[in-house]
């Protein structure tokens, strides 16, 4: 009975309850697995023909009774599963959650770049058994972009062809929507993201100066949409008192680089002659060492990195092997005034397991305290958000292993993972 469950969960400790919660996504992951292995055979086996079925969907949907998106992400693993025996054992053996198991096998299933991925497939199999689901999705996103640069470059240009934009009202509501190619859009979504941010911190100011101590996000006076809305409202406000032909600020767009990448997108153009290979690394370079990104993670082509570089369009920053920044700007070396800037590139968002709070709205940390003999280089910090970084004073720690891959542990030396 289901009362009895909810009974005997109520009863249990803190630490029972979290450890059930791993013992089901155990189970979970290994009924995932065999599921994986029933749908293959079932389809190898044509069974859904039966009941007059076109393909499997048909079958499922009504034997039990999952949605198109099921249907689809299912039959993505299971394939997956099939061509890739490795990945069956990552989740049988629940090494690797399946969230990460479908992003892999969604990109398998990429019809462009699809059948390149047993070059990496052992890779991000092991990414998989221990990165979070957003991590994974950039190195997954990122070697999409790497196997199919002239599908991705061919997209860019259509996108860009079919941009389009709204502004209406009707029956008494404002409507705006609109759509651009990647170079105008990740510009526009910098400008919009900043606007929001400065949304965000009016409102929480004014409710500092109410509620005091007692300040949370629960209490601020708008919501994140009305927010994001009133964002638009002050773009467009801004761009009517600004004077006929000025200019924007530069950079608008900060894009971050691996070294590997940035020396292949110059001898693309013909600007370096060439760069030295090392003979024992893969011809495309480790999927996992590849960066391309915007300050959010969102994958960026490098060629159209280089149209934006022309054009004074963005900062780049180039990181090395293990993810520090080594050069910012054009012109400018790492120095003070842009210390804090390189630290908050080494990660879109917080470093602690689980935070989504992003990176700009949160502190400059130094990895090894300053007052411990930490240096004050962008080698020894990384972005921890406020509640974070109040946790090092209650013995928990941060630290980064030489991939550049952040680990933090509780005060009895546990990690948290």
């Amino acid at each position: 009975m289901y009362s009895e469950v909810v009974d005997r969960i109520a009863a249990a400790d803190d630490d029972a309850i979290a450890h059930r919660l791993r013992e089901l996504e155990a189970k979970r992951r290994e009924v995932e697995a065999e599921t994986a292995v029933v749908l293959g055979e079932l389809d190898r086996r044509k069974v859904y023909r039966v009941d007059g079925h076109a393909s499997m969907w048909g079958l499922l949907r009504v034997s039990v009774g999952w949605s198109d998106r099921e249907c689809k992400e299912r039959m993505w693993v299971a394939r997956l599963l099939e061509r890739f025996c490795d990945a069956g054992e990552a989740l049988l053996d629940t090494r690797a959650s399946i969230a990460n198991v479908t992003e892999i096998a969604r990109a398998h299933a990429n019809p462009r770049c699809g059948d390149e991925i047993e070059a990496v497939i052992g890779t991000l199999l092991n990414e998989a058994g221990r990165r979070e689901f957003d991590d994974l999705k950039i190195i997954v996103r990122q070697w999409e972009r790497q196997a199919d640069s002239d599908g991705a470059l061919k997209d860019t240009e259509t996108n860009h062809a079919n941009r389009n934009a709204h502004v209406i009202t009707w029956n008494g509501v404002g409507q705006a929507a609109a759509q651009w190619g990647e170079l105008d859009g990740l510009a526009n979504q910098e400008v919009f993201d900043q606007f929001v941010q400065t949304e965000w911190l009016a409102d929480w100011e004014a409710t500092v100066a109410v509620h005091g101590d007692a300040a949370c996000k629960s209490l601020m006076p708008r919501t994140d949409a009305q927010r994001r809305a009133d964002a638009i409202t002050r773009i467009f406000q801004t761009a009517s008192s600004s004077p006929p032909g000025s200019r924007a600020p530069e950079p608008i767009v900060n894009v971050h680089i691996d070294h590997h990448t940035f020396a292949d997108m110059m001898v693309v153009a013909e600007l370096f002659p060439g760069r030295n290979v090392d003979p024992f690394e893969p011809p495309g370079g480790l999927v996992t060492d590849r960066r391309c990104a915007t300050d959010t993670g969102h994958p960026v082509d490098p060629q159209t990195v280089f149209q934006l570089m022309v054009e004074s369009y963005i900062r780049f920053v180039i990181h090395d092997e293990q993810g520090v920044p080594i050069r910012w700007g054009r012109k400018r070396r790492l120095f003070t005034g842009a210390a804090r800037d390189a630290v908050m590139s080494q990660s879109c968002r917080c470093t602690h397991p689980g935070c989504r709070v992003r990176a700009r709205r949160s502190q400059a940390d130094h990895t090894t305290d300053y007052s411990r003999g930490g240096h004050t280089d962008p080698a020894n910090g990384g972005p921890r958000c406020l509640r974070h970084n109040l946790l090092k004073n209650h013995g928990y720690a941060t630290t980064r292993d030489p991939r550049g891959n952040w680990h933090t542990y509780r005060p009895d030396s546990s990690e948290i993972c």
